[in-house]
């Protein structure tokens, strides 16, 4: 589907967008984060979770893509900047040489798209599924990865020892290890769709990219030197050897 924006709605099913040329300005409510402002540059895509508030405007000569995407392919958090991805640009402007009118037409290139979405959602550490009802608010609660535990315990009505306990009880880590793993799990799912470590770092509680690399460090004993330039590459290979 080709068009120039549209004001505040949300679908039944996942969706990508997608910027062929000039720039779009997306926003995005609800759902358990905060208002979210995007700029979205030529060549980057924004991928939403089926539910999901947004408004989209196009700059003046801007085109876009909104091809929706298979029930299955949900990004894990709500939403997911993606700045450069080669697969999703060629396959984004194959759709619009090709206009496909029908679902046989349609079916192959929402594959495609399918199968390239499917790699940013792959965790490097992987993190038990809750079990347990209060555990999965606290996990599922995006303030979780910002607060002080004693914060985060407060907001849902615990004592510090209580999740810590109910925590481990319930995915075999403890509060620490879990948050750890799904700092990094999000930051690096936030690197390889093309942002900076700092920014990257940032977004899930570390001040800055020395915090995460040296998380990074611990948890994968790989040097500050091995981490240096391909940061995602590195701890992608290495949690394959």
């Amino acid at each position: 589907m080709h068009f120039a924006g549209h004001d505040w709605h949300s679908h039944s099913y996942p969706l990508l967008i997608h910027v062929i040329s000039g720039s779009v300005d997306a926003r995005l409510r609800g759902h358990g984060f905060e208002a979210t402002h995007l700029s979205l540059s030529a060549g980057a895509s924004l991928w939403l979770r089926a539910g999901i508030d947004h408004s989209v405007t196009a700059q003046s000569g801007a085109i876009m893509l909104g091809p929706r995407l298979s029930p299955q392919t949900e990004p894990p958090e709500g939403f997911l900047h993606i700045r450069h991805s080669p697969v999703l640009r060629e396959t984004a402007l194959l759709i619009l040489a090709s206009s496909p009118s029908s679902e046989a037409e349609r079916i192959p290139l929402r594959h495609a798209v399918d199968a390239e979405l499917s790699k940013f959602t792959v965790d490097d550490f992987p993190i038990p599924e809750s079990q347990h009802r209060a555990v999965k608010a606290i996990v599922d609660d995006p303030m979780t990865l910002l607060l002080p535990l004693s914060a985060v315990a407060a907001r849902h009505s615990m004592s510090t020892r209580h999740v810590e306990r109910i925590v481990k009880d319930d995915l075999g880590l403890s509060f620490v290890q879990w948050r750890t793993r799904k700092r990094l799990n999000l930051s690096l799912r936030r690197i390889r769709a093309g942002s900076s470590v700092a920014s990257a770092a940032r977004a899930v509680g570390y001040r800055g990219s020395d915090g995460l690399i040296r998380a990074i460090s611990r948890l994968t004993q790989l040097t500050r030197q091995e981490l240096s330039g391909d940061l995602a590459g590195a701890v992608r290979a290495s949690r394959r050897s």
